[in-house]
Parts: C-alpha cells; structure tokens; sequence
C-alpha cells in the first residue's frame, strides 16, 4: 500500500483534530478504524511490531517519524497497517484550506484507481 485508501482521509484528519495537541501517532488497523497512540503506548506498539518481519525497520522509521512531527505542529505520523504485513507511512496535518483537503482526496483517489 502506497498511501492510505482516500476514503480514510476523512477519518484520520476528524482524529486529527481531535488529538492535535497531544504527542503520539494515528493508527488504521486492518478493519480500517482509526486510533491515536499516545507516547505512553507506544512502547507496546513498538514491540508488536518488532516481533514480525521488517517489524523493526518499520519501528525504527515510525520512531524518526515521531520526533520529525513534534517540530511540525498539529502533524501526525499515520501507520496503517495490513494483514498481509504490508504497510503505509506517512505525516499527516489538519489541511488550511478546505478546498486543498479536496484536492489532496481527488489526488489520492487518481493515484489509487491507477494501482488498482
């Protein structure tokens, strides 16, 4: 998975606002439910995903990610997790503009209808 499904842009950015203030990251699972984790659960987080393959690769990217994303704000790592292992990460941030949040969903959506 190359970015997150466009139709989970909408959820992410709501918990984004919602945790904006607080340090951690935003988690989709398989069953595409959004979570925030916070720094205090994070410790568990890492060590399940240390126990499978390229788990720690993927924690130690998800740790830089974190201390790049405290300097910026109101952003946020994402980690969505698959079954099949594969995974997307990236920073995420409350969009400015409305009208820039709907281009970035008709990008997603464009990039996604490609790979499909």
């Amino acid at each position: 998975m190359s970015f997150p499904l466009p139709s989970l842009l909408c959820s992410i950015e709501e918990l984004l606002y919602e945790v904006q203030w607080l340090e951690g990251l935003i988690l989709v699972t398989e069953s595409r439910r959004t979570s925030f984790v916070s720094i205090s659960q994070l410790g568990g987080l890492l060590g399940r995903l240390r126990g499978h393959p390229k788990g720690s690769v993927l924690a130690e990217k998800l740790c830089i990610s974190l201390s790049e994303s405290n300097a910026n704000g109101a952003s946020k790592p994402v980690l969505v997790l698959n079954r099949d292992g594969g995974f997307w990460l990236g920073v995420i941030g409350i969009s400015g503009k409305h009208s820039e949040y709907h281009q970035t969903i008709a990008h997603l959506q464009r990039c996604f209808d490609l790979n499909v």
